[in-house]
């Protein structure tokens, strides 16, 4: 385009494809950086043993900021309910940012065009956990691949016919995260309509 040689006709479609490109760049580099500190010591899923009060929302509002305009652009809205509730756990915000991010970014891949994105977090009275649901519609998950979602490197039937570039190491990197870190877990439901809502648990936290 640059250099000319792109007709008018088609800059917008090879503008389009070169976003695509970098934005998946990007995350493959994030993700790619995380694996290269638990190299570093493979026994310490808590890279530099960081541990801070991490403030749930604000690390939320941090993580899909990235995300808001590659979701306007494919008619898609991304929200953070209840945002004033300040649930509070001790971990590592950067890692959790980097959960969020990766949720936030598969949310809107394979979301589909017209619907909203949620973030919700909220405290379960039956097991004393915090839980953070993100809940996005698009086309439903088979039961078969709901926990294979989690492994290193997989990805779902649904997600190599929309989606042609991945890694599938996202929802691998937040497993390791919520489990090894904030000893909490993350699971997947997905309902017939297209309905899907990953939840993770903290085990433990506070409010204000």
């Amino acid at each position: 385009m640059i250099e000319g040689t792109i007709p008018e006709s088609k800059r917008e479609q090879r503008l389009k494809a070169a976003r695509a490109q970098l934005e998946h760049a990007i995350s493959l580099m994030r993700n790619l950086a995380y694996f290269s500190q638990i190299g570093i010591d493979p026994s310490n899923t808590n890279p530099g043993a960081v541990r801070k009060t991490c403030v749930i929302p604000q690390v939320i509002i941090e993580s899909i900021q990235y995300y808001q305009e590659m979701a306007a652009s494919k008619n898609i809205s991304i929200e953070l309910l209840n945002r004033w509730d300040q649930y509070k756990v001790i971990g590592n915000p950067d890692l959790l940012r980097q959960v969020f991010m990766n949720m936030a970014d598969n949310a809107v891949k394979y979301a589909n065009s017209g619907t909203r994105i949620t973030f919700e977090s909220r405290a379960q009275k039956r097991t004393g956990n915090l839980l953070v649901e993100i809940t996005s519609v698009g086309t439903p998950i088979p039961i078969a691949e709901r926990t294979k979602l989690f492994e290193l490197g997989f990805r779902g039937s649904h997600a190599r016919q929309k989606v042609a570039s991945g890694t599938g190491l996202g929802l691998n990197i937040c497993k390791t995260i919520i489990e090894g870190v904030h000893k909490g877990d993350i699971t997947l439901e997905s309902a017939s309509n297209g309905t899907t809502k990953f939840i993770v648990r903290f085990p433990e936290y506070s409010k204000d």
